[in-house]
């Protein structure tokens, strides 16, 4: 029986790399103290593990290929529409604060590379899984290989990430737990709770000014979504952007504790009638968006209120927005509609709704851009002082394309983001294929790594993320506003480690920590690729 099954997995490649995908989502899935998982990285230590015992039972490099060209791809995308942004106002001291203590986690690993006598392979490798960063990773294997084709020395990245990896992650969250310990915020910066839109009736009994609000001003003033307003003399109305507000109008509006306060404050007092419950002539319905005419557009150049609806509600995947007539659609996204009954159909059309078209949406897109980010990572770049032009490869250039064209979001009528379901599951497909390959592919060397230099390695790992962490934290008190929620948040993006996250949001829901997450992590990632790769060749 056994005989057979060594027999069958030797012949069959597929058969190995759904086993050690299989085996590490298992492992991926345990809870250790402290109430983390390895998630995904999980797959390569499965690999690393199968790889060791079975030397012979490499997966095809161009599984590995596709599944780290499916992930930096997706990563950029999801990455685009935020780099540019994090720059703007408070984003510039969190981006250098963050950027500072990257390389200051390049500095110490640059001075081990030079006075340890060690691998500079591996101890790229580990600068990647020291910072938890796959993209990284994979761009580093794939340039050893691109200039010196030497698989060994690729394998010997991997395994200096597979070391260095969990014993990041351990140290992030004690720190973490030390800081939540033994320091407490100075001043909330953020509600303690669930801060969800919610709906509430506002009388108009005092106008500011010497106008009367009009809807669109009241919206850009306080934040809010205003739905329908009630006339004095009884008609109830769908608002829409140039409606004049009068005394004793009750007005329906959509926003967070915050945003709802700051418009009674402008507008009179809580209304005693709550209009919001009374939808006769209306329907409110939930939609997704599946037709891609309106995605990639700001909501202002839509016309939905000629259709005679307002969206109150946005929410993209588990996470929901602020709505604005800025605000950008995007394939996938549910959008919570207020409307006349009579005008439901056309607004149900408007969106699409259909989970089919949804579902096959966007994929020749998708592959446009995938075959120009190939075509730009061939593309030869001279390098003063080196001899060789460099190439950004099938790691950088896809990554790169991507982050263009996710920022764009659409070119006439091509949609260059996916439906964010569909982009979710090719990175997930994508990331595991990838560690799977790279996985086994370094087993071989794993046991030889480990005997050698395995205590530097993982003292070396423990150094560099700490003082990573503790840079940008120094960093950080420079900022008057910048408390404790902003720190573990903005660790969690340098980081670029969801466990990190999800640690702080277990520590405080409902706060701001996702805010300086966002915004550090697309430079952070784009960061780090270029670092491990100068690791390298500096």
């Amino acid at each position: 029986m056994w005989s057979w099954i060594t027999e069958l997995m030797a012949e069959s490649a597929t058969l190995r790399l759904f086993m050690v995908v299989g085996i590490g989502y298992v492992i991926g899935e345990i809870r250790f103290p402290g109430n983390f998982r390895l998630g995904l990285a999980a797959v390569l230590f499965a690999g690393m593990s199968f790889g060791a015992l079975a030397p012979a039972y490499v997966l095809p490099h161009e599984v590995q290929t596709i599944g780290l060209v499916l992930f930096v791809y997706c990563v950029g995308l999801e990455a685009g529409p935020g780099f540019l942004s994090s720059f703007k106002s408070h984003g510039v001291r969190l981006n250098f604060s963050a950027s500072v203590a990257i390389l200051a986690a390049f500095f110490l690993v640059w001075v081990a590379i030079q006075f340890s006598g060690r691998s500079r392979e591996v101890l790229a490798g580990l600068f990647c899984g020291a910072l938890t960063n796959t993209p990284a990773l994979g761009a580093t294997t794939e340039s050893i290989l691109r200039s010196t084709g030497n698989a060994n020395a690729a394998n010997a990245a991997v395994v200096g990430y597979g070391v260095a990896y969990p014993f990041a992650v351990l140290a992030t969250l004690l720190l973490f737990q030390f800081r939540v310990m033994f320091q407490k915020s100075p001043q909330p910066e953020g509600s303690s709770t669930v801060t969800l839109p919610r709906a509430q009736t506002v009388e108009v009994k005092e106008l500011h000014g010497s106008l009367p609000w009009v809807v669109e001003l009241l919206e850009e003033e306080t934040g809010v979504i205003v739905t329908r307003v009630k006339r004095p003399e009884g008609q109830l109305l769908l608002a829409t952007r140039n409606m004049a507000l009068q005394s004793g109008d009750l007005v329906v509006v959509v926003g967070t504790p915050m945003q709802l306060q700051k418009c009674v404050d402008l507008l009179g007092v809580i209304a005693s009638v709550q209009v919001e419950s009374d939808m006769s002539g209306f329907e409110v319905h939930r939609y997704f968006v599946s037709n891609s005419e309106i995605v990639g557009r700001p909501l202002r150049e839509l016309g939905l209120e000629k259709l005679g609806g307002v969206i109150s509600r946005l929410r993209r995947a588990d996470v929901d927005l602020p709505v604005t007539d800025k605000t950008v659609l995007q394939l996938g996204d549910r959008v919570r509609v207020v409307s006349y009954k009579e005008n439901e159909v056309a607004i149900r059309k408007f969106f699409g709704n259909s989970l089919t078209t949804l579902s096959e949406t966007g994929y020749f897109s998708f592959a446009v851009g995938i075959t120009l980010g190939l075509a730009l990572g061939a593309v030869p770049i001279p390098v003063p002082g080196i001899e060789k032009p460099i190439t950004l490869g099938a790691a950088g250039g896809p990554l790169l394309m991507a982050l263009m064209l996710g920022h764009l979001g659409r070119t006439g009528p091509f949609v260059w983001t996916p439906p964010l379901t569909a982009s979710m599951t090719l990175k997930h497909v994508g990331i595991l294929f990838f560690l799977a390959c790279a996985g086994v592919k370094a087993g071989s060397v794993l046991p030889q790594t480990l005997k050698a230099d395995g205590w530097f390695l993982v003292g070396l790992t423990v150094v560099v993320t700490l003082a990573a962490h503790l840079v940008l934290w120094m960093l950080l008190r420079w900022k008057p506003d910048a408390g404790l929620q902003t720190a573990l948040g903005a660790s969690s993006g340098m980081q670029t480690q969801p466990a990190a996250l999800a640690f702080a949001a277990q520590r405080f829901p409902g706060s701001m920590v996702n805010l300086p997450y966002a915004t550090v992590y697309p430079l952070a990632i784009i960061l780090k690729i270029v670092l491990a790769q100068a690791l390298l060749v500096i």
